[in-house]
């Protein structure tokens, strides 16, 4: 169904690294920040946000595949549109953590090269 993605909404949310293909193959309007240690969604309704989010959470838990995370997307659309308030479309059905979980990372440079290079700049 074509819609503007005008509202991003973001939660804190560590993504494994492993899961990443998985979300994109689920909703390109599902976007995971391994640095950050955010997960936001796109769309043009709170509620197809929240249900896109709780759809990621999901499928990184393993307990939806692909295919049924954009069929359930699918049929709670086709839902809301009928006057329906799926429950996925309503809250977060899980914690999202409330402190920050970025991935901080570990440099592969060396360091004593770098300021080495800056210096005779």
């Amino acid at each position: 169904m074509p819609h503007k993605d005008v509202l991003e909404q973001f939660i804190n949310y560590q993504v494994p690294a492993d899961k990443f293909d998985e979300l994109a193959m689920y909703d390109g309007s599902v976007i995971a920040e391994r640095t950050k240690g955010e997960l936001s969604a796109r769309c043009d309704k709170e509620g197809a946000n929240i249900l896109a989010l709780n759809l990621a959470d999901d499928v990184v838990k393993g307990k939806r595949s692909v295919d049924d995370a954009r069929q359930f997307y699918a049929d709670a659309i086709m839902q809301m549109m009928e006057g329906q308030k799926p429950a996925y479309m309503e809250s977060l059905q899980f914690s999202a953590p409330s402190q920050d979980v970025g991935f901080t990372d570990r440099t592969v440079l060396d360091m004593s090269k770098v300021k080495e290079m800056k210096q005779g700049n």
